[in-house]
């Protein structure tokens, strides 16, 4: 117990103490693109490129339902544009979309399974997280980062954008705000992912004991 409690002091440490700017939230930065002109799948927007107004972005691909009972297409696959590409995942409201959760894999990352149900009427939210460069990261982790979330809902079958955010040059964001997460300094962030690293062996090491 002391040594969770110590590495968790390292990381409030790491977070609290260590800031600086906090950013801004992108105008437009995350845009609803509808039924693609191919007829498959519903496009959602996402600026890797604040300064020029580039967009990436990904597809839900209606599929089906599940079970084959339900009222509405409630089966999609996810499909991301291949080129800076945006990493998305599932979470809930005032969860924080930042690279911490993200390295600690703390969120269901949309492309790692061949479908996903959303029920017809049920609004859910998804993480963003893609960067201003030139390619998608070979190691999944963006050098100029923007992170944001989306609200979705799948109206009678049909994938709609309720409310999104995405922020730039900072942190991160919390979903389904506007609140941003300040940028921690090099050493702060180092403790932040050597804490989490720490973190889980002991965690591991306990549910092994």
């Amino acid at each position: 117990m002391n040594k969770i409690f110590l590495i968790m002091s390292i990381w409030l440490l790491g977070t609290t103490t260590h800031i600086q700017a906090q950013g801004y939230i992108v105008p437009n930065g995350v845009v609803y693109e509808g039924l693609f002109q191919n007829g498959i799948g519903y496009g959602i927007g996402v600026i890797h490129d604040p300064t020029n107004m580039v967009y990436t972005g990904f597809a839900l691909n209606p599929i089906g339902k599940t079970p084959l009972s339900a009222t509405y297409t409630n089966t999609y696959t996810f499909s991301p544009i291949i080129d800076v590409s945006v990493r998305v995942f599932l979470v809930a409201s005032n969860q924080p979309i930042s690279l911490s959760p993200i390295l600690l894999n703390s969120y269901t990352e949309l492309g790692n399974a061949p479908s996903y149900v959303f029920n017809s009427g049920v609004p859910f939210y998804v993480g963003l997280y893609t960067g201003n460069q030139s390619f998608y990261p070979p190691s999944g982790i963006y050098s100029d980062p923007l992170f944001g979330w989306a609200k979705l809902r799948n109206n009678q079958g049909v994938i709609e954008l309720l409310d999104s955010a995405l922020a730039y040059k900072a942190g991160g964001i919390y979903v389904g705000t506007q609140n941003l997460i300040p940028v921690p300094e090099p050493g702060g962030l180092a403790l932040v992912i050597l804490g989490g690293t720490v973190w889980g062996i002991c965690r591991r090491k306990q549910l092994q004991a």
